[in-house]
């Protein structure tokens, strides 16, 4: 897939997080999507959009999402976040490999 890993919070150009108009673009059958949505549970996003993205999770974002699950008890216990396996490190942006997702 094209793209840069995600998802991808929703940001208004204001700065503000609302809620867009529209519904954002989302690929509920992507292997990944699950875990999309516990990543944007655990970052505390109003919403996301898999606009854009190549079907890899983002290892920052996964690395942000573990920090925030220590800070925050019901984060920790509501969202599943996969277990890092692998990273490329000859990438400029790694990409998180998942045990039994490659």
């Amino acid at each position: 897939m094209i793209g840069k890993p995600g998802p991808f919070q929703i940001i208004e150009e204001d700065g503000t997080t609302d809620q867009p108009i529209a519904a954002p673009r989302r690929r509920y059958f992507c292997t990944q999507y699950e875990t999309c949505l516990n990543l944007a549970a655990a970052l505390d996003w109003d919403s996301f959009t898999c606009r854009g993205c190549s079907g890899e999770i983002d290892e920052r974002l996964l690395w942000r999402a573990r920090q925030a699950q220590k800070k925050d008890k019901i984060a920790h216990d509501i969202c599943d976040l996969p277990q890092i396996s692998q990273v490329d490190p000859d990438l400029d942006n790694p990409l998180v490999k998942i045990a039994g997702n490659r």
